[in-house]
Formats: C-alpha cells, sequence, structure tokens
C-alpha cells in the first residue's frame, strides 16, 4: 500500500507540472540535505526532497516525498499528502477576520518504505486554520485525527507550519519550517515531537535571481523518536533549496 500512495505522489506532481493552468497557483522546490546524529539506524542521511503545493478551485494541496541514502539499508523513501478544502473557497465567501484568514478541512496520508523494515502507513483527517499575519508567506495550524496500520487506537495530530521572509544586513532570508505533535495513542508508545525549521539565504538575488536558489541550514529534532520514550535525535543539515 504505501509504496502504490508514493507512486501516486509522483504521479500528482508530473500531472501538475503539465496542467498548471488549472490551478490558481502552484510551487515545487527540490532540497538536497546532508546531517548525521540520526537515531536507529544510519547515523548520516543524504536526503533529496520534492516538495510541492498548490491552491485549486476548491482549496490547497501540499505534498513532499524524501529519498534518503542510508548507509545501513540503502534507500529510504517516504512520502506526505494534505489535500485541503477552504471553508472561504467551498461557500464563496470571506469568513476571514482578525488574524484568521481561512478554515479548512485537511486530510493526509503518510507513507514510507525501506528494504529492512515492513512498510509504514497513516491517515490523517481534521481541520485547519490559516492566518493573516504580516511580513509572512504563510502561518497555519492544523489538528487532525491520525490512524496509522498495525496500531488498533486512533491519536490526534497537531501541525504549525510557516514560512517568514525577512532582510538582514542587506541579505534576504526565509525561516520556514513545520512542528508535528503526536499523541501515545497514534503512536501505540508515548507522545513525539518532530521539528524540522530552516533557516535559508536567498542565493539567487546576488544573481538577479531571488527566491529561486537558496542555501543554509535545516534542524532537525525528534524527540521520542516514532513514540520510543527517550530515543531523541538531533541534526544541523546543510541544506539547498532550488525553486522551479
Amino acid at each position: 500500500m504505501s509504496r502504490l500512495i508514493i507512486f501516486a505522489l509522483l504521479c500528482y506532481i508530473s500531472a501538475i507540472s503539465q496542467a498548471e493552468d488549472i490551478f490558481e497557483w502552484s510551487s515545487t522546490n527540490i532540497q538536497l540535505l546532508s546531517g548525521d546524529g540520526f537515531e536507529l539506524g544510519s547515523n548520516r542521511h543524504n536526503t533529496i526532497t520534492l516538495e510541492h503545493a498548490d491552491g485549486w478551485r476548491y482549496g490547497e494541496n501540499f505534498l513532499f516525498l524524501d529519498i534518503i541514502q542510508r548507509s545501513d539499508i540503502g534507500l529510504e523513501i517516504y512520502g506526505e499528502w494534505y489535500p485541503r478544502l477552504s471553508l472561504n473557497k467551498l461557500s464563496n465567501k470571506n469568513f476571514s477576520m482578525g488574524v484568521f484568514k481561512d478554515f479548512s478541512i485537511v486530510a493526509g496520508i503518510n507513507a514510507g518504505s525501506e528494504p529492512s523494515a515492513d512498510p509504514f502507513t497513516a491517515y490523517l483527517l481534521g481541520g485547519g486554520i490559516s492566518f493573516q499575519v504580516p511580513h509572512t508567506e504563510f502561518i497555519q495550524l492544523d489538528v487532525m485525527a491520525y490512524k496509522q496500520d498495525e496500531i488498533n487506537s486512533v491519536g490526534v495530530q497537531v501541525t504549525p507550519a510557516w514560512s517568514i521572509p525577512f532582510t538582514l544586513g542587506g541579505l534576504d532570508f526565509k525561516f520556514r519550517g513545520f512542528l508535528d505533535w503526536v499523541s501515545a495513542a497514534a503512536t501505540g508508545g508515548v507522545d513525539y515531537i518532530l521539528t524540522q525549521p530552516q533557516l535559508l539565504l536567498d542565493a539567487g538575488q546576488f544573481s538577479g535571481q531571488s527566491d529561486k536558489f537558496f542555501i543554509g541550514i535545516e534542524y532537525w529534532y525528534w524527540h521520542n523518536k516514532f513514540g520510543i520514550e527517550d530515543v531523541n535525535e538531533e541534526s544541523i543539515q546543510a541544506t539547498i533549496l532550488y525553486n522551479f
């Protein structure tokens, strides 16, 4: 099942690249990341991430696919897909008020596959809030029910995500990322926190190609990895990002 989901993610990205005229907006980037400090396997990860977001008539989509080179098992593949339906777009009305920009129904599929382990699949469903905050690209908060294959109980995932551009010393930067809190009922163990904030310099600005090519770092922190108590990993990964 997880391999089918990952294949579907790749097909979706390919379809978007051929039919962008049906979308209000679309953004795709590829990232190269490298760092060490990982637990329960290879200490060093070299990762290629394909990330896509788009807006259409009734909502938005966000998805990413990680291809991770590990010294212990070879390639690990992991992806997530989050389609959302917008209250503003579905009703053709503007429900924004104050800092609240829009409210959404959010679903999600998480899937992973590696040679030495059983495939991983989880399903999510809940609601989201997007905020209108000056000088930000987006800030949003999702709260979703979380059901993982092989785990009988249904838990909760809470995810804030953000992208904030800023200028410092005449240079353009972007601070972007997310944080997942996943409850113990979802993991079958204890609750965990996973966060991956990135601080990126817009290197494209030096050649007149702003918002195209970024270099920087990603801070990876996973507390109670996979819901296993006291298994914590921390990594600072060198990051290159290119926007299509």
